[in-house]
């Protein structure tokens, strides 16, 4: 199974390491019994239909790396230049259909920024400082948000997901108006569609995202009172000067 170092106790030489998978939670484990994550690897031949398909099943496993190879490689094939005709001239074969349809793209990027928050969240784990490489999941994150609510302006869950992406990068009071503008747009819509607006939520997905609107809201407080200068560190300085 795929886990994630945490800390290394000199004493007993053994590393605590976060394990993927509901109920498997940390181990102490031996350097010698730790090995390199394998590359995700995806078989040849396979249509974007059977790719989107491994890619959920990866990712209900907790295998992300493997479900953002099988997203990754269905989008490559919807996008590869030899379907841009109705047939390439080479080999003969057809355009997928899902590649006319915006909203099934907007699916899979949908999924994949998924997983990249989660690579994100996983890697920064309580750290107070948000670290490069947590940085990195979450700007993919949100571009693959961001296109997929280009792609389909009424999927709720592109604009809850850009709101976690953008939550997910150095904090900012910028940043975090952004994640809110997102957060509201997503909880305007219903699971039937918004009247005014056609976004569709899953009600199943309400309390979560007001969760996250509510802890945006904090970050933007956080973020304003840090920006505010201190009256009498500035009376300070002008006495210095």
């Amino acid at each position: 199974r795929l886990g994630r170092l945490q800390n290394f106790d000199p004493n007993a030489e053994r590393w605590e390491v976060d394990v993927r998978g509901e109920g498997s939670g940390a181990k102490r484990l031996k350097e010698a019994n730790l090995r390199p994550a394998p590359k995700p690897m995806v078989p040849p031949g396979l249509a974007v239909a059977e790719l989107k398909e491994k890619g959920n099943t990866c990712f209900k496993a907790s295998e992300l790396e493997e479900a953002v190879a099988y997203y990754s490689a269905a989008l490559d094939l919807l996008q590869d230049s030899e379907f841009r005709g109705s047939k390439s001239e080479d080999s003969g074969a057809a355009r997928p259909a899902e590649a006319d349809d915006p909203k099934y793209i907007a699916v899979l990027l949908n999924n994949r920024a998924q997983c990249f928050i989660m690579l994100c969240r996983e890697i920064h784990g309580e750290d107070s400082a948000i670290g490069q490489e947590a940085r990195r999941y979450a700007m993919r994150a949100n571009m693959d948000a961001a296109k997929a609510i280009e792609l389909d302006a009424a999927n709720g869950k592109a604009y809850y997901r850009r709101g976690c992406a953008v939550l997910g990068m150095a904090p900012s009071a910028s940043r975090a108006k952004e994640a809110i503008h997102c957060l509201e747009t997503a909880l305007s819509g219903r699971a039937s569609g918004s009247q005014d607006t056609g976004i569709v939520l899953p009600n199943a997905m309400r309390h979560e995202v007001s969760n996250l609107l509510d802890y945006a809201k904090r970050r933007l407080d956080a973020c304003t009172e840090a920006a505010v200068p201190d009256v009498e560190q500035c009376r300070e300085n002008c006495r210095q000067q």
